[in-house]
């Protein structure tokens, strides 16, 4: 064992070194798989830990073919060393000295092609390293199915870039596109000349959004795909083209806001220019809201902001109306629920129920009201003095809507109950009693409680005198055993 060295938690809470270069020549090119299993590789280098091939697959959860794969992958890049095939070993080599002569592509191969992307991006010159990334684009990616990108794809990507940001657009944001394009399952021409059509064709839409909000610069790509997320969440031009407007009067016009703001709308589930402008119409009476709600639950905030996006707005987009919400609030305070947690439990409860409109609430309210009266007259009977429960209408609710008992039955097991003392309790043994026995009418309650009290009546005339006798310890425990093993 060495004299010193590092402690398990010094190693973890250590760091491990890239080069700067890797980023720059590999990070966007590369598909997400080599990247991890690379620098999973190099920690495992830093760790100085001795990882066999099953280990190093069973913890980055590849398998062994796709971990073999990606290093051969990032031999053919000049930064690794396959030294050993059985058993698996790899060498990692300085990124600094990988040169262009270490990655096996055959440049014949993109002749034509280097000399359209040039064509095409006329503004600068193309280094070799920037070919090289295109040529570990479409060697090195492929979607699910195995296909990978053709030359001819990329070059109509190329060009579509090039139109909107220039002749001299950076490779770094064509590769960009290029990949996000190609994970939509665009690889070959045919599929991106239909994506071009269809943005060409949001183009025109893009443009007239950019007039309402102010701007007369052309409409670009990232401003295009912000269009395309719009359409595809609900929205139409007519309403993108209102909120535009709205943004230019407030002097708040950019797509960025833009964006903010139809997102915001859309949480809220308002997708037309209508549902918008009686929203914003109502901002000021939904602050006024809130804070009344607030008020009603003796609580304050200074910012309600959050307040209305958490809570009063879903609740209006349920259809609630703002005096039904008060109502709710203030029920809610009389029997001790008197936060915005439990009111929103409380209308999600109504909600589920039905209950929505002002006159179902107050349907609602007054049956609540009818049904306490009830329960109070009651423990009134049982000779009960305190306030109606939960539980109090839980039993009520359990003996008039599931049980289906009139109140004749209920007032009949109260007595019952009465004449003994008892408690609510037991006018709940009594009428599940006679729920078991399909009893529902009074005559058929009275009957049976009748036969009950001749039955134990006569068990009581009829009681037999036990002759009792005592046991010895062994006799004791002989029989004690015999129990335990008798089955039950």
């Amino acid at each position: 064992m060495a004299f010193c060295k590092f402690a398990t938690e010094f190693m973890t809470k250590s760091y491990t070194v890239i080069d700067n270069l890797f980023f720059n020549r590999f990070l966007i090119s590369t598909p997400p798989k080599h990247i991890s299993i690379y620098l999973y590789g190099l920690y495992i280098c830093e760790q100085l830990e001795e990882l066999d091939l099953a280990r190093f697959s069973q913890n980055m959860g590849y398998t062994q073919d796709e971990i073999i794969e990606s290093f051969e992958y990032w031999q053919e890049q000049g930064i690794v060393r396959i030294v050993s095939d059985s058993p698996f070993q790899v060498q990692y080599l300085p990124i600094r000295n990988a040169n262009e002569n270490t990655r096996k592509y055959d440049k014949d191969k993109y002749t034509k092609f280097n000399k359209e992307i040039q064509s095409i991006l006329s503004g600068r010159m193309i280094t070799p390293n920037e070919y090289e990334e295109y040529y570990t684009l479409m060697e090195g990616f492929a979607i699910p199915d195995g296909r990978k990108l053709s030359p001819e794809a990329l070059l109509m990507i190329v060009r579509y870039c090039a139109q909107n940001k220039g002749d001299n657009v950076g490779y770094r944001y064509i590769l960009t596109v290029a990949r996000d394009w190609a994970n939509m399952g665009l690889i070959t021409p045919e599929q991106v000349e239909t994506h071009l059509e269809a943005t060409s064709n949001a183009s025109t839409s893009v443009n007239q959004i950019l007039k309402a909000l102010g701007s007369t610069k052309k409409s670009s790509i990232d401003e295009l795909q912000l269009y395309l997320k719009w359409i595809e969440l609900g929205f139409v031009d007519e309403c993108i083209l209102y909120v535009a407007k709205t943004l230019k009067k407030m002097g708040r016009a950019n797509f960025e806001k833009l964006d903010k703001r139809l997102l915001k709308y859309y949480e809220l589930h308002l997708l037309s220019s209508k549902e918008i402008a009686d929203y914003e119409d109502n901002v000021d009476k939904i602050f006024n809201l809130a804070r009344d709600i607030n008020r009603t639950l003796g609580l304050y905030y200074e910012d309600v902001t959050n307040q209305i996006e958490t809570y009063i707005n879903p609740w209006l987009s349920l259809g609630y109306e703002p005096e039904t919400l008060l109502s709710i609030a203030q029920d809610c305070f009389v029997i001790g629920k008197r936060t915005l947690n439990n009111l929103d439990e409380q209308i999600h409860y109504l909600f589920n129920q039905g209950i929505v409109s002002k006159k179902s609430y107050e349907q609602f309210t007054l049956s609540q009201r009818i049904t306490k009266e009830t329960i109070k007259t009651i423990l009134k009977n049982l000779n009960i003095e305190r306030n109606v429960t939960t539980l109090d209408i839980d039993f009520w609710n359990r003996w008039t809507n599931i049980w289906a008992f009139n109140l004749e039955i209920v007032d009949y097991a109260v007595s019952l109950a009465k004449a003994k003392g008892a408690n609510l309790s037991y006018v709940n043994t009594i009428l599940a009693d006679w729920h078991s026995q399909h009893i529902f009418t009074l005559e058929q309650a009275k009957l049976a409680s009748e036969n009950y009290q001749v039955t134990k009546q006569t068990k009581t005339t009829n009681t037999t005198k036990i002759t009792s006798r005592s046991y010895t310890k062994s006799e004791n425990e002989e029989l004690f055993n015999e129990f335990k093993e008798m089955d039950i």
